[in-house]
């Protein structure tokens, strides 16, 4: 198995307006959207549209009945996220379920060296710096990805131990940015995936430095589940024998395809090229 990805499935309700309001305002909502969403969600579908070999290892509750394959610890409701879009920018407010409990959440450690990569996305950082020490010792490469909750669930220390794991460490600019102010003695040591919405994404690697790649032009529907998109293209392309510069003009390619339709997650199929 090439994949193990950790992260959220959600219930979304995504509110489509035309501006964003500021504090004490309020705007009216022209559309209102509906579907299963979340970081590990929209990843895992494109990554199975894109013929990879993955797991998931996710939290939901009685009310979800789809089929996911991994790990799947059961609660009494689903997390739910609630979307403000004005079709490029966003707001989120997240109701995380059992992710907040480190004692419901367990893996069988033995199998972890059984996957090439180990991505930890959004979730509990304390079950992750546990799941991602063992995973480590086992000879799994580490992909660390807090995604938003570099912002709120993770903090200083939590943060720099689980770089210090990472092989690779993705990050959008504002991500970036609260990533050096807590730990710049660590990141440049690791391989960096950064995206940068309509600007396309960026690759550091620690011998060779920074390397920019400009998105594909397309005209944008919606943004929401780019940056998984993104995710599941570069993994497709390691997967399919690329070099990882090729990875990220591919996660280019996918999130591309993606923000031109009203879909959050890439549906396939792998066309043998970037």
């Amino acid at each position: 198995m090439f994949l193990l990805y950790f992260g959220h499935v959600n219930f979304d309700t995504i509110l489509r307006v035309s501006r964003l309001p500021g504090k004490g305002e309020s705007t009216e909502v022209l559309n209102i959207f509906e579907r299963i969403g979340g970081t590990a969600y929209n990843a895992y579908m494109g990554l199975r549209a894109l013929g990879v070999p993955v797991h998931l290892f996710t939290v939901v509750g009685e009310d979800f009945s789809d089929k996911l394959e991994g790990w799947v610890i059961k609660g009494s409701r689903t997390p739910r996220c609630w979307i403000v879009s004005d079709g490029k920018e966003q707001s989120a407010f997240m109701y995380q379920g059992l992710w907040k409990n480190e004692e419901e959440l367990h893996i069988d450690f033995d199998a972890l060296g059984e996957y090439e990569y180990l991505h930890f996305s959004t979730g509990n950082p304390k079950f992750y710096l546990k799941v991602a020490r063992e995973g480590k010792r086992k000879g799994a490469k580490i992909a660390f990805d807090p995604s938003q909750e570099i912002h709120y669930v993770y903090d200083r220390r939590m943060f720099r131990e689980l770089l210090d794991l990472a092989d690779l460490f993705f990050c959008n600019e504002r991500e970036y940015e609260k990533a050096e102010e807590y730990a710049s003695d660590i990141l440049y040591s690791k391989i960096i995936v950064r995206t940068e919405g309509d600007r396309g994404a960026s690759l550091y690697l620690p011998e060779e430095g920074w390397k920019h790649f400009p998105a594909n032009k397309v005209d944008v529907v919606d943004t929401t589940g780019a940056g998984d998109s993104f995710r599941a293209g570069f993994y497709a392309a390691l997967y399919h024998g690329y070099s990882i510069e090729d990875a990220v003009k591919c996660g280019n390619s996918i999130a591309a395809k993606v923000v031109s339709s009203t879909d959050t997650y890439y549906t396939g199929p792998w066309d043998g090229s970037c």
